[in-house]
């Protein structure tokens, strides 16, 4: 099925940054808490991204690597964003 597509282009590791930070945040808000969203949890679910950049880096798939490290600037920035100019995420 998959056996003929290209992995290795930005659009590819952009889609994988942004998907997992979520999804992993989603899996631990429900696994371990239901209440008291902080900063700290946001930040800690964003380290998923190094599985997919890990994995882009080791199959030498160099373009998918830098889309991930966009979805991740993207991502911090979102969240530099909550944390001082919102009060979603509060700084202590």
């Amino acid at each position: 099925m998959f056996k003929n597509t290209n992995f290795d282009n930005i659009w590819f590791g952009i889609l994988l940054g942004i998907i997992f930070p979520p999804l992993v945040f989603y899996l631990y808000y429900v696994l371990v808490t239901q209440h008291n969203l902080k900063r700290i949890n946001v930040s800690i679910c964003m380290v998923i991204n190094l599985v997919p950049f890990y994995l882009t880096l080791n199959k030498e798939k160099y373009k998918a690597t830098k889309g991930v490290l966009i979805a991740t600037f993207i991502w911090s920035a979102f969240i530099a964003y909550l944390s001082f100019f919102t009060d979603y995420l509060h700084i202590l």
